[in-house]
């Protein structure tokens, strides 16, 4: 078989525990990618087995991860342009990839952050590979923004959060895709009860008669309010991009079972597999076609 492939992963914060899956069964299978552009969390599964580090490394630390571990990461910091100065993340990024450059990496590789000045999408292809990941998961408010390349960055999942495009215009004959952001209706919305209700329920007019609805009405806090506004966001311009430049391939692991977080993986490692397993019959009839003369 031939054909340059190319595998993207997406952004999609700990649901980025599928790359892991997805990246295991092709391994498994004899594919090998012949290059990798990855986008936030996916840039960090992604660097990392570009760089050459085994996966069953990788899945030990999402596997081992502890509410412990991820609030170190997670400590604030001054200035307060980010509540994190992400020094953590870099650090444990160091001890995996040492101070690799992303031109010498086993596998060719690509982050993707976004330039917070000019708002345009900025690939990562050169350069020392721990800032590299920082910079393309440094999720705005939460990480201190990154100066490469003489620009500011911060998370590519802002800008291009599945950037099929960068893998063909790296060179990729076959794309497969590795979609994990999170779906809009799939996010829990919950807080306090609409104000009949909720002053009702305080004690505050008694005498007040409840607001009769057939849907239970409530108001969400400003986290959940601005963590929605980002997924609907982040859906409706990956959207965007799979209908401009589609994929060969789209892997989209089914998270019904026990979405994961970063303290628990749940079933994200496994979804990734399952997923991986039921596209390998398709990626492999685009990679026979890419080599067909």
């Amino acid at each position: 078989m031939g054909g340059k492939l190319g595998v993207v992963l997406s952004s999609g914060g700990a649901r980025g525990s599928a790359h892991v899956g997805v990246l295991k069964v092709l391994a498994e299978n004899g594919v090998v990618p012949d290059l990798i552009v990855g986008v936030s969390m996916g840039a960090e599964v992604g660097g990392m087995y570009a760089a050459g580090v085994p996966l069953i490394e990788i899945e030990r630390l999402w596997k081992t991860a502890s509410f412990g571990r991820v609030f170190k990461t997670l400590l604030p910091t001054i200035p307060w342009s980010g509540w994190s100065s992400g020094r953590e993340v870099v650090r444990v990024l160091r001890q995996l990839v040492g101070d690799q450059q992303i031109e010498d990496l086993p596998i060719p590789f690509a982050a993707v952050a976004t330039d917070l000045e000019t708002g345009l999408p900025h690939t990562l292809s050169n350069g020392d590979l721990a800032p590299a990941i920082r910079a393309s998961l440094s999720v705005p408010g939460l990480f201190t923004p990154v100066w490469i390349d003489d620009r500011l960055l911060v998370d590519g999942g802002v800008s291009n959060p599945i950037p099929v495009d960068v893998a063909r215009m790296l060179g990729a004959e076959t794309v497969v895709a590795v979609d994990v952001l999170v779906e809009p209706s799939d996010a829990p919305l919950s807080g306090i009860p609409a104000v009949a209700n909720r002053d009702r329920l305080l004690g505050i007019a008694k005498g007040m008669e409840a607001v009769q609805s057939s849907a239970r009405r409530y108001y969400p806090s400003v986290f959940t309010v601005l963590f929605q506004m980002s997924t609907i966001f982040q859906r409706r311009v990956s959207d965007l991009i799979l209908a401009t430049h589609p994929p060969d391939v789209l892997i989209r692991p089914n998270f019904s079972a026990a979405p994961p977080c970063y303290s628990d993986v749940g079933c994200g490692i496994e979804a990734g597999e399952a997923a991986a397993r039921s596209a390998l019959p398709s990626i492999r009839a685009c990679m026979e076609r890419a080599s067909a003369p």
